[in-house]
């Protein structure tokens, strides 16, 4: 009898071990079913997101409608190697895995930054060349011309012309005053002057006395102006240098 009962119960042992079994596999099986149904479903959802890099906006919404993802505009900044109105940045990245419908952030370029000229008339040419590269031009071609109303130093013309627009690393070109014009007189005739007579009136003339050459001369008065250099009756212009020659 206690034979009997053993195998009875062995019996149900193995019934409920087998049915545990299956049950074990069973939840195995339906969860990696789950989890391969899920990663699915997840994988269909996900994009890649394509390279929109140079495109307008009207071009790339085109790329990006089959994708369902949705652009947004974040930011616009200047860039000259990008034409104005371009994609020049992107987030997420081209190439990245994302749920669709998710947001692509766009940077627009501007297209090259436009600089407006400033006046440089009437301005002393060292400050305004050092604004110039602050302001992010080029001071150009230097040219120098006398003016009776402008100081030495000082702008008195430009090109391109104030207030008009330009790129950075223009050119800008300045004309600039060399001051007053020199003066200009015809030479006179110095023969019979003192020295000291002929030196003054070449000091007071704005020019420059050169070599003082003596010479043996009869019937003239020591000290007397008897030549010259330039003769009478040549140009002379501020600052040129007048010799004399005077008897001895």
């Amino acid at each position: 009898m206690r034979l009997s009962l053993l195998l009875r119960t062995g019996g149900i042992v193995s019934v409920v071990l087998w049915l545990a079994l299956v049950a074990a596999v069973g939840s195995a099986t339906f969860g990696a079913a789950f989890w391969l149904s899920v990663r699915s479903v997840a994988r269909s959802t996900e994009v890649e997101v394509p390279d929109l890099a140079g495109l307008d906006l009207s071009a790339a919404q085109v790329q990006v409608e089959p994708s369902g993802l949705v652009l947004q505009v974040v930011d616009e900044r200047h860039d000259p190697a990008v034409p104005s109105g371009r994609i020049i940045e992107q987030v997420p990245l081209p190439g990245s895995s994302v749920r669709r419908g998710r947001k692509v952030k766009l940077v627009l370029s501007r297209g090259d930054r436009v600089l407006v000229v400033p006046s440089l008339v009437g301005r002393p040419i060292r400050a305004v060349d050092i604004d110039l590269r602050q302001e992010g031009f080029v001071p150009g071609e230097l040219a120098r011309a006398p003016s009776s109303s402008a100081p030495a130093g000082t702008v008195l013309a430009q090109v391109p012309a104030p207030e008009s627009p330009a790129v950075p690393q223009a050119r800008i070109h300045r004309l600039v005053s060399d001051g007053p014009p020199p003066r200009t007189w015809v030479m006179p005739d110095l023969s019979g002057l003192s020295r000291a007579d002929a030196e003054r009136w070449i000091a007071m003339s704005g020019l420059r006395r050169g070599a003082v050459r003596r010479v043996r001369m009869e019937r003239r008065a020591s000290d007397a102006v008897v030549g010259q250099m330039p003769l009478a009756g040549y140009p002379l212009r501020s600052r040129d240098v007048v010799d004399l020659t005077v008897a001895q």
